[in-house]
């Protein structure tokens, strides 16, 4: 059993099945039943190394997990976790897979002008799904103060049990609920979030693997896609302190319509930023 003859079979059957990136898919799968990094799988992991018992075991456990990919289960729901700005996020249909064009959203943050005063800055996270950006964030900023919001109890357990294999479970606020309702007035610093953004007649013409395997509600916002940005948007200025901020994840042709919602609601500052394809992704905007 050579390693190059394994991926080539499983290129060739995902090619098949329609999946993008085959070989890529390949490899991390491989990857994940040698338990090793994709990288490793031609060096020391190979599997013509083992005994023929181990061998067998390695193919009997990579079969069924090939078969759910060719049925068009996403890789990560297959393997369970997807790496996102260096932790391992489990994933799973509870919530939408995390992107990197999210990393970017993280950065954005990171590099807000809120942590430069004195006092802990509180962030809200809003439709957390898998919990990995106010994790991710409340790794890199262990002076502040994090609440998690999502209107899904499900998705709500999946980035609990994300939050405690990171040690974070008691040092985030768990809310369920919709959006900022409840929130007092001037509560937070920050308001993060990437909704959903999918308007419901483009959601049927997704992608099958995303489509039938994630779940509509972390993807549909509604008959234009704007819904829910343009109410957490209005929320979030009573929410915010004044100076405070929001950081927006949105579709990639969204920028315009994004933009012209923060302006017609008085937000100051407003910048769009651009994802690694150049396509507009992430707005930032002060609340005045």
């Amino acid at each position: 059993m050579e390693v190059d003859q394994l991926i080539e079979s499983l290129e060739f059957r995902f090619t098949a099945a329609g999946v993008d990136n085959a070989r890529r898919v390949a490899e991390e799968l491989l990857a994940h039943v040698f338990d090793c990094k994709p990288l490793e799988i031609y060096t020391g992991k190979a599997p013509e190394a083992r005994s023929p018992a181990e061998q067998f075991q390695i193919i009997r456990r990579l079969e069924p997990l090939a078969a759910r990919i060719e049925q068009g289960e996403p890789l990560q729901y297959v393997v369970g976790h997807v790496d996102f700005w260096g932790l391992q996020i489990k994933c799973d249909p509870r919530a939408l897979i995390p992107r990197p064009e999210t990393e970017l959203l993280v950065e954005e943050v990171l590099a807000s002008k809120i942590w430069n005063n004195k006092t802990p800055a509180t962030v809200v996270d809003v439709g957390i799904g898998s919990g990995c950006i106010v994790i991710t964030l409340a790794k890199q900023r262990t002076d502040a103060c994090f609440k998690a919001v999502d209107i899904s109890p499900a998705a709500l357990e999946l980035a609990q049990e994300n939050a405690e294999q990171h040690g974070l479970r008691n040092q985030i606020l768990w809310i369920e609920g919709s959006l900022l309702e409840g929130h007092a007035p001037a509560s937070a610093d920050v308001v993060v979030a990437n909704l959903p953004y999918i308007a419901s007649k483009d959601w049927a013409e997704l992608h099958p693997s995303v489509r039938n395997h994630e779940p509509q509600s972390a993807l549909d916002s509604g008959p234009t896609g704007m819904e829910l940005i343009e109410d957490l948007a209005l929320q979030a200025r009573s929410v915010l302190v004044p100076g405070g901020q929001i950081f927006l994840e949105f579709g990639f042709d969204q920028g315009p319509a994004v933009r012209k919602c923060l302006e017609n609601m008085g937000y100051a500052d407003i910048q769009i930023k651009h994802d690694l394809a150049g396509h507009d992704r992430i707005a930032c905007a002060t609340n005045p």
